[in-house]
């Protein structure tokens, strides 16, 4: 149909699947519906670097590639394995994290996903393979630092050969304001290089973000958030309409509601508004994409079943406006973007997490187990498992 599907296919992963594809534990942020932006937890490191003093000394391994919720199919996640730990006496060296990956090609668990896939050149792309952060507690403000790299060279038997590589660089700021308000900023480079069809024109990707969590009340949080990201690729050896020129501006604000000691309650709203165009194009090419989400609601619970078990559920609903305009400027608008198989507008999430010792190992569960118990009796399976990833750290 028109532009919009092939352009959304790959835009989109920025719009439709950003927030439930969101950062790690993985398997926590996700069961809990992607609501990344307004809670804490152990993925803030990749995302949010003034976080790392906050969560040293642990051991965190992402596993299993298998995304299960009630409306999406089944796609490729990152895996990782690395640690953080303090150096020196008295921390003075600061806290490092080092973390081995595969598979986040598309993936924007680590925040500032490689944008290379949309370039079109097929199949052999960079992932990142690994990421090194730092960060220090100065008192009242923590500081962080983060850099990933990513790289890939194929000759083939006929003499050509692609040679691509990414690479981004954060650096992030934990501010106490006061006793019950705490800042988080952040801001990330992204750049790419190679020799591949001449080498880029552009290649830069940026991403700018902050919340403050403001303790209103003695069992209520509220989370305002705010997020600007732009990315320009196109590839120097390709004149005519070629590569990706995208902006996204996210506004947002959540309520986190203790319940009472054992049960957490989120519930967010969040506007979005995005744009994308041939970062290059031929005369005459008014190709164009706009969607603007207004709004995003999240829903999201955290429960404390036993000292050993946590459950989780969540849900998210978009509402999107979809504009599209082909070559020649003819536009096509969508309102219910589910119709036409472009991304699905709602969702919900299942999942828990078991404490044992100084283990904390969560899952995401598909949301369709209560009805499919037989798999466990007879091993028969829908098209995704009843377990899809599992997330564990390990403190020391």
């Amino acid at each position: 149909m028109l532009k919009v599907s092939k352009v959304l296919v790959l835009s989109l992963l920025v719009v439709g699947l950003c927030a439930p594809l969101a950062l790690a534990t993985t398997s926590r942020v996700q069961a809990l519906a992607g609501a990344s932006s307004y809670i804490n937890d152990d993925s803030d490191i990749f995302r949010w670097y003034g976080t790392l003093p906050s969560y040293s000394k642990m051991v965190m391994a992402e596993v299993g590639d298998i995304n299960v919720s009630s409306s999406y199919e089944t796609s490729t996640l990152y895996q990782a394995l690395g640690f953080t730990h303090n150096w020196g006496e008295d921390h003075w060296l600061g806290t490092w994290g080092i973390f081995l990956m595969r598979n986040s090609i598309e993936d924007q668990s680590y925040y500032l996903f490689n944008p290379l896939p949309t370039l079109g050149l097929g199949p052999a792309h960079p992932s990142t393979k690994f990421a090194i952060t730092w960060g220090k507690d100065l008192g009242q403000v923590s500081l962080g630092l983060m850099f990933t790299r990513s790289d890939v060279m194929t000759k083939l038997a006929g003499g050509s050969e692609e040679d691509l590589n990414f690479m981004t660089l954060g650096g992030g700021v934990r501010w106490d304001m006061s006793d019950k308000t705490y800042l988080d900023a952040a801001v990330t480079l992204g750049t790419a290089g190679g020799d591949t069809l001449g080498g880029f024109d552009s290649s830069t990707s940026y991403n700018l973000e902050a919340r403050i969590f403001w303790e209103f009340m003695d069992n209520a949080t509220l989370v305002p958030f705010v997020a600007w990201r732009a990315a320009d690729f196109a590839l120097a050896d390709v004149p005519a309409t070629s590569g990706d020129k995208w902006s996204d501006v996210m506004l947002g604000a959540s309520f986190d509601f203790d319940v009472n000691t054992n049960n957490m309650l989120v519930f967010a709203t969040e506007v979005e508004f995005y744009n994308w165009e041939p970062s290059k194009k031929a005369s005459g090419d008014q190709e164009e994409l706009t969607v603007n989400v207004l709004p995003r609601f999240y829903v999201a619970l955290e429960s404390d079943i036993t000292s050993w078990f946590t459950a989780r559920v969540g849900a998210t609903k978009t509402m999107a406006k979809v504009t599209a305009k082909d070559f020649a400027g003819d536009e096509t608008v969508v309102t219910n973007p589910e119709l036409f198989d472009l991304f699905d507008d709602f969702a919900w999430f299942l999942g828990g997490g078991f404490h044992v010792g100084e283990w904390d190992i969560d899952a995401v569960f598909d949301p369709a187990i209560p009805f499919r118990l037989g798999y466990w009796l007879t091993g028969y399976s829908s098209s995704t498992p009843p377990i899809g990833r599992v997330s564990a750290t390990y403190r020391f």
